[in-house]
């Protein structure tokens, strides 16, 4: 029994040394190739956001309730501000402030209130909206193509979207294993979701396009800031809230 115990020590301790070389020479080739960008364009520095924030983000909305609502009120007075530097060129006043209120609270609610029903809905969610922006960026950027939106986007293009997708049924496919709604609702419904983002990004394009202005603000290196890192959510978030209303049985 003792001897079977070590055999299985062992074993166990040769597959963690393998693992473990693995994810080492990962690490080390992606290290490699965010160094290998080029240092004029931006993209090195949205590698290494991303790589920073997103781990902080995953464990807020999965481990920590509380983390997660400190997050939510520091967001919102975040880009309650941006929101407001955005629009202080406009000589409407009043219409704006009352635009950038539902822009910014309905969203920031449907959030809070998918967090408050499971944090596994609200992880889906921004795996496809990251799934969907990461990829969107990098095949546009790789392959090019037609443009998506050229007046309110120049840099978006079909085949940017067609990326976003593919990225979001994959993630589709990995949810469906944690709900009830089987795999092709969590599919199709995750393609849905990657159109929205998309959507969704243009709508904060066109704002910006509105104020002439490149990027809401400058607190992220690489993205801007926190509307520019965020814009996928804002039509998103409202969406899953009513998916989940209507089809509770699927979540």
């Amino acid at each position: 029994m003792v001897k079977d115990n070590e055999k299985h020590l062992d074993g166990a301790k040769k597959i963690f040394t393998k693992a473990n070389g693995i994810v080492n020479k990962l690490f080390g080739k992606l290290i490699a190739k965010i160094d290998e960008l080029d240092p004029s364009d931006n993209t090195k520095q949205r590698v290494i956001s991303a790589v920073i924030l997103v781990p902080l983000a995953v464990y807020a909305i999965c481990a920590s309730k509380s983390l997660f609502f400190f997050f939510a009120i520091v967001i919102t007075i975040l880009m309650t501000a941006e929101w407001l530097d955005l629009i202080k060129s406009s000589q409407d006043q009043k219409k704006w402030r009352l635009i950038g209120l539902a822009y910014i609270a309905i969203p920031m609610y449907c959030v809070l209130e998918l967090r408050m029903r499971d944090s596994n809905i609200l992880l889906w969610m921004f795996a496809v909206i990251w799934s969907t922006d990461i990829f969107a960026f990098f095949s546009g950027k790789t392959f090019g193509g037609p443009k998506l939106a050229p007046e309110i986007s120049p840099n978006k293009t079909w085949t940017g979207l067609a990326g976003g997708i593919v990225a979001s049924m994959i993630i589709g496919f990995i949810s469906a294993f944690m709900f009830r709604g089987g795999i092709f609702f969590f599919v199709f419904f995750s393609i849905v979701l990657a159109i929205v983002e998309q959507a969704s990004d243009l709508l904060e394009s066109k704002f910006k396009r509105t104020f002439g202005v490149k990027d809401s603000g400058n607190i992220i290196p690489g993205h801007g800031g926190i509307l520019d890192r965020l814009d996928g959510m804002m039509l998103t978030a409202p969406f899953v809230l009513f998916l989940v209303t209507a089809f509770s049985n699927r979540f």
